[in-house]
């Protein structure tokens, strides 16, 4: 089989089908092109598409049924990128293939689209023996993965989701990701004329900034992490400010940890606030819930045996940072997350390996294979 699956892989057709899709521009929320290159695929196939109204775009589903002697599976990736992405010009240099520097390529996500695109028409082009398959093609997940929370997933009839969405070599299998938790910390102080009378004010930013310098920040432990990203405030320079503002996150792959942090967070905000004679209001959000797989769950060891039979070397991981795949595993369908090639994402230096393009599509159909019951 090892031989097999790279030897199906049409190279020129799967690198052009990603060049085309990468030409797409598709921002989070506006992956119409993307949809509609994806619906015509399928159309020309001759297999089932569906599109799932979500927010002011679509998710899409393919589904191909097969022998109930395998498993039923559903592999995941989403269509939107993140900025800048108009006019990408992606140039096929060496072995791999990048952007012309001003823009970014796109292969976060869709050397996957790509992949699952190749491995659809070999499918049908070969007639190779499947179970029944499902393929999400999800949209906004850039900007908080509200695309794949935006669809039913009950409507998924597979047991285990392979969501192709991390960067790096192919082979890496991320078997566990954190929880992550969404922050807003709003600080009402009292206004005053800065130049007259500063002392009849209390400033909002002043209490905010103090309150950001004493919660905890930056790599907490070995799967703890925290960070202000957003500070707003004040109107000019002649108003002690009477609101300031910061968004942060804390992530954790253990809840508990999360949870304590967040906590930890809040009291250090009310007790600043309140030796300073401010407001302070504290919204907070579990954005997702992290998963852990055992390493001999059965949906690692088809992951294993899929990339060994394609003669690469497995390599389990974990991440920092979340994806599609926490979703799948909040909703009971047990998934991992593994490397669709991609490098140096969400830069203008991102590239893909024309290798890892291909060996892409020929992990698709090596797990197609070993997907048995």
């Amino acid at each position: 089989m090892r031989h097999t699956m790279k030897a199906l892989i049409n190279q020129e057709r799967l690198v052009s089908t990603f060049i085309d899709l990468a030409k797409i521009s598709s921002p989070s929320w506006e992956e119409k092109g993307v949809i509609d290159y994806i619906k015509q695929k399928a159309q020309t196939l001759g297999i089932e598409c569906i599109l799932y109204p979500c927010n002011n775009s679509y998710n899409v589903m393919i589904r191909i049924p097969g022998d109930e002697s395998y498993v039923p599976i559903i592999f995941s990736c989403h269509m939107d990128t993140v900025t800048p992405c108009e006019n990408i010009q992606p140039i096929i240099k060496d072995n791999k293939i990048v952007s012309d520097g001003r823009t970014i390529l796109g292969a976060d996500d869709k050397s996957a689209i790509a992949a699952f695109l190749e491995a659809i028409e070999l499918l049908k082009e070969h007639s190779i023996p499947h179970g029944n398959i499902e393929f999400l093609f999800s949209c906004a997940e850039e900007v908080g993965l509200f695309g794949v929370k935006g669809f039913d997933l009950s409507q998924v009839k597979a047991q285990y989701a392979f969501v192709f969405d991390s960067d790096g070599a192919v082979g890496k299998i991320i078997v566990a990701a954190p929880y992550h938790i969404s922050m807003k910390i709003t600080v009402k102080g009292k206004a005053a004329h800065a130049g007259m009378e500063p002392e009849k004010g209390i400033s909002a930013i002043r209490v905010l900034s103090e309150i950001i310098a004493a919660i905890p920040h930056g790599r907490l432990d070995r799967e703890t992490t925290a960070n202000v990203g957003i500070i707003k405030g004040g109107r000019a320079t002649n108003i002690v400010a009477e609101e300031a503002e910061c968004t942060l996150e804390t992530r954790s792959r253990g809840k508990a940890k999360v949870l304590s942090v967040k906590k930890e967070i809040e009291g250090i905000a009310k007790k600043i606030a309140q030796k300073h004679k401010a407001k302070v209001k504290i919204e907070s959000t579990m954005d997702y819930e992290g998963y852990t797989i055992k390493d001999d769950d059965p949906i690692v060891l088809i992951a294993f045996k899929a990339l060994k039979n394609i003669g690469i070397k497995p390599a389990l991981a974990v991440s920092g940072g979340g994806s599609d795949t926490n979703i799948f595993n909040a909703h009971g369908i047990k998934a991992v997350n593994l490397s669709s090639g991609m490098r140096q994402v969400h830069t203008t230096k991102e590239y893909i390996l024309i290798q890892d393009l291909v060996n892409v599509a020929s992990l698709v159909l090596s797990i197609i294979q070993n997907a048995k019951c």
